[in-house]
């Protein structure tokens, strides 16, 4: 049997753009401060569908989780009242150096990338010098640190993980105290692993501290059943205003498969045999992103692509966790000012890192999901009325049909449904310490905050006995030889308190639920180009590249 080039064509019928009005609607932008709407008609003309939906809730104090496609201004329509906000503090005086708003992303380049786009926002409303915004993830250094503890930001941008790490720290806690704004980028990239359940965690802790409402702004570009995903932002009991913002914007999803006698051989990687297609894709394209689904193989296909293309291998780089932040932001600046042809990456450039207009996105191998599809895709025309083109290319025969079915339901947006964690204890044990630093906690006072969270909702008093109990002496085989070395936390006036101040120091530098192993730095000459694993680098042999 001869295989042929198989190909799916999708795309939805696209709206007529709306004319470009002289001015913003009245009734969207009437309840901002008169410099935002300044600002906005002389930089944008009028507001997306997402951000008008959006800003009435903000503005009223409501939570809310908006769930609207790339490149719709999500990011905007989570900080515009937010802004709002600052404004009228500043006139009124009462700005102070505090922290309003707390930006969290699961990316650290996400974090950065926000803060230089909120600098031409507050430039064009004439307040660049007066709203800090400040960013505190693991790749501050310890002087930057200190001068946020001295001079904290009216806006943080952070992690999860450094968020945690800041919630017990008496230097943070009476700055913590005034956040009114939490914003959740990508909050579908969380809702389903340890990291979601560790930040909501955290966040009911910060709730309790502030002790009015926290207005949480949800941000989603791909994910269903929006009202579970809704009830994970908030928590237990609370209500959450659901914006979903459809825009009718046209999808070309491709599959392609190798035009060669017996094109998939039984077994083996074959990403090889469509190269010369790839490097055709990039020679008709201004700018690609080829998506991996792993590190290595992100190495090893920009290799060959420079092979490939020795006239384009100048303008062909790769871009991963693993790279050293000072390459990564190198090659997304060159990636946004046009001056690259093709980035390969794993799935570090998969969410809302903003790269400019691409023209094409190429998939090697399915994502493993329709959402991660479509956000890839999404990552290509990103602007509201240009198109998003997708190429899912096949590497063996079992996967061709995994990309015909991935185009099939992508061109649905039939959604994976987004399942969060129940109950992980290890989140809620390394939690217990962060509240024991803190202290004031009483065993009541702990079970009401932690049931808050979505992920333990259910929680049983039994349960967070046995995790106390664990972290008082390591368990019952333990505790009676070993509870000065193993204990974590104790109880001091039934209040929960730490030990020693081992612990907390344990605490500060182990915090979070990624999981690392032992790291070697690369070096190229001076250059730091980042960082391996070890036990990668015990399989490396002499002339390995």
């Amino acid at each position: 049997m001869r295989f042929r080039k198989v190909v799916r064509r999708s795309s939805t019928v696209p709206r007529k753009p709306p004319a470009k009005p002289l001015q913003p609607p009245p009734d969207a932008v009437a309840p901002l401060h008169p410099v935002l709407r300044r600002w906005i008609a002389e930089s944008f003309g009028w507001l997306t569908q997402a951000q008008e939906l959006t800003l009435p809730h903000i503005l009223a104090g409501r939570s809310v989780l908006l769930s609207s496609p790339t490149g719709s201004g999500k990011t905007l329509a989570g900080f515009l009242g937010v802004l709002d906000h600052l404004v009228r503090a500043h006139d009124a005086g009462t700005l102070g150096d505090q922290i309003h708003c707390i930006y969290i992303s699961p990316l650290r380049a996400l974090t950065y990338d926000i803060e230089k786009n909120l600098t031409p926002a507050l430039r064009g409303i004439g307040l660049e010098e007066v709203i800090r915004v400040g960013v505190r993830t693991g790749d501050t250094t310890a002087t930057d640190r200190a001068k946020l503890r001295r001079r904290p930001p009216h806006i943080l941008l952070t992690t999860p993980e450094s968020l945690a790490i800041l919630l017990p720290q008496a230097g943070w806690a009476e700055t913590l105290c005034n956040v009114r704004f939490v914003i959740l980028d990508e909050l579908h990239a969380l809702a389903e692993n340890k990291r979601g359940a560790h930040l909501m965690l955290s966040l009911e802790r910060l709730q309790r501290r502030v002790g009015s409402e926290l207005v949480r702004i949800g941000l989603s570009a791909t994910a269903a059943p929006l009202p579970l995903l809704a009830e994970f932002l908030v928590g237990q009991g609370r209500p959450c205003e659901i914006v979903e913002a459809r825009m009718e914007r046209r999808r070309r999803v491709e599959v392609l498969s190798p035009l060669r006698r017996d094109p998939y051989p039984p077994a083996g990687y074959t990403a090889q045999r469509v190269m010369q297609d790839i490097a055709q894709i990039i020679e008709r394209n201004r700018n690609v992103i080829v998506f991996c689904n792993t590190r290595s193989s992100t190495e090893s296909i920009a290799i060959r692509l420079k092979t490939a293309l020795p006239e384009l291998a100048g303008k062909i780089e790769a871009h991963h966790a693993s790279l050293d932040r000072d390459v990564r932001l190198e090659v997304e600046d060159r990636l946004k000012q046009g001056d690259l042809r093709a980035v390969v990456c794993s799935t570090s450039l998969e969410l809302g890192v903003d790269i400019g207009s691409v023209d094409c996105v190429v998939m090697i191998s399915t994502p493993k999901g329709i959402s991660r599809a479509l956000q890839r895709i999404g990552r290509s025309g990103h602007s509201i009325h240009t198109e998003s083109h997708g190429i899912l290319v096949a590497t063996n025969v079992n996967d061709l049909m995994e990309c015909i079915v991935c185009a099939e339901m992508t061109r649905n947006v039939q959604l994976d449904a987004v399942k969060p964690l129940e109950k992980p204890l290890d989140v809620l044990a390394q939690h217990l310490v962060g509240m024991a630093m803190e202290g004031g906690f009483t065993r009541e006072d702990l079970l009401k905050t932690v049931r808050r969270a979505f992920a333990f909702r259910d929680l049983a008093e039994a349960e967070l006995e046995r995790v106390l109990n664990y972290l008082e002496g390591g368990g019952r085989s333990l505790e009676k030889q070993y509870r000065e070395s193993f204990g974590k936390v104790m109880w001091l006036d039934d209040r929960l308190a730490l030990p020693s101040r081992k612990v907390e120091r344990d605490y500060l530098a182990n915090v979070g639920v990624i999981h690392t192993e032992g790291m070697v730095s690369v070096i190229l000459g001076k250059r730091r180009l980042g960082q391996i694993e070890e036990g990668f680098l015990k399989r490396l042999k002499l002339e390995d590249i």
